[in-house]
C-alpha cells in the first residue's frame, strides 16, 4: 500500500476503541485525511502528544488511495503551539480557525494555501497580539483560498468603482453595490466605504504585520458582521466554536 509523507495540523482527535484513536489532520499535500492511530490511547504510546489538536507535525501514514480511513505510521511534532494553549484568548481563537479550516476543506482535496495560512496564523497567535484582527483576517483569507473572496474593488452590478460614502453589500453575490445601483441588486446591508478599504487591507496585508493594522473601534463590529456573514453564507450554519471567541472578545472590551 502507498506510504504518504507530509506536514499536517491535527484538527481533531477522538476515541476509536479502548486503545486506538481516530485523528483528523489537515495535510499540506493531501488535504483533510482521517487516520487510525493504533495503541495511541495507551499510557506509553509512541505518538505521545503529537496527536493533540493544533499540533503541527511531520506525518507518515499509509493506505489505498482515496480510502476513508488511513493507518498512521509515524507522527513527529514540529511545533506544539503550547503558548496558545496557555492563553485563553489565543486558545479559543485558534480553536475557531481550526474548526473553520476543517469545515471548508473536503477530505482528500489538497489545499496547500489554506494549510500554510493556518500554520502562519497559529504562529502569529502564539504572540498573543490582537486576536480580533487575526480572526477577521483569517476568515477573509480562508474564504479567498476556498474560492469565495468578496468582490470589493468594483460594483457587482455596473462594474464601476463606488464614489459615494456608503456602499451596499450582497452576501448572495459576495460583493459590493454602489449607491446608484442600490435598486438593481438585492443587498442585505450598507457599509461605509472606509470599511471596504479595511477589508481590502485584510486581504492583502502581510500576516507577519497583522498586529500593525489598527481598526477603528466604530468599524470593528461592522467588519465582523461582514466576514462572519460570508462564512455563514458558505457553511450554511454557525460553528459551535464561534460563541466562545465572541465571549472572549466581549470580556476583553469590559
Amino acid at each position: 500500500m502507498p506510504l504518504y509523507r507530509t506536514q499536517a495540523i491535527a484538527l481533531r482527535s477522538m476515541k476509536l476503541s479502548e486503545n486506538d484513536k481516530l485523528v483528523t489532520f489537515l495535510t499540506e499535500a493531501h488535504g483533510k485525511v482521517k487516520c487510525v492511530a493504533k495503541a495511541a490511547r495507551r499510557l506509553k504510546s509512541r505518538f505521545g502528544a503529537s496527536l493533540e489538536p493544533m499540533s503541527h507535525v511531520s506525518l507518515i501514514y499509509f493506505g489505498k488511495e482515496h480510502q476513508e480511513l488511513y493507518r498512521l505510521n509515524q507522527c513527529d511534532i514540529i511545533q506544539s503551539f503550547q503558548e496558545i494553549k496557555e492563553n485563553p484568548d489565543s486558545f479559543y481563537t485558534a480553536v475557531y480557525i481550526l474548526d473553520l479550516a476543517g469545515h471548508l476543506i473536503a477530505e482528500g482535496h489538497p489545499e496547500p494555501g489554506i494549510f500554510h495560512l493556518l500554520v502562519k496564523s497559529l504562529q502569529e497567535a502564539c504572540k498573543a497580539g490582537n486576536m480580533e484582527t487575526l480572526c477577521r483576517l483569517f476568515e477573509l483569507r480562508v474564504m479567498a483560498h476556498a474560492g469565495y473572496a468578496p468582490r470589493l474593488q468594483k460594483c457587482i452590478v455596473c462594474r464601476k468603482e463606488p464614489q459615494s460614502l456608503w456602499v451596499g453589500f450582497s452576501y448572495n453575490q459576495h460583493g459590493i453595490v454602489c449607491e446608484p445601483c442600490f435598486d438593481k441588486e438585492p443587498m442585505e446591508t450598507r457599509i461605509k466605504s472606509g470599511t471596504v478599504n479595511y477589508l481590502k487591507k485584510f486581504l492583502s496585508l502581510d500576516l507577519n504585520h497583522f498586529d500593525r493594522l489598527k481598526v477603528p473601534k466604530e468599524m470593528e463590529a461592522e467588519i465582523e458582521s461582514i466576514t462572519h456573514r460570508l462564512v455563514l453564507a458558505r457553511l450554511g450554519r454557525e460553528l459551535k466554536s464561534y460563541p466562545f471567541i465572541r465571549q472572549m472578545a466581549e470580556m476583553a472590551r469590559t
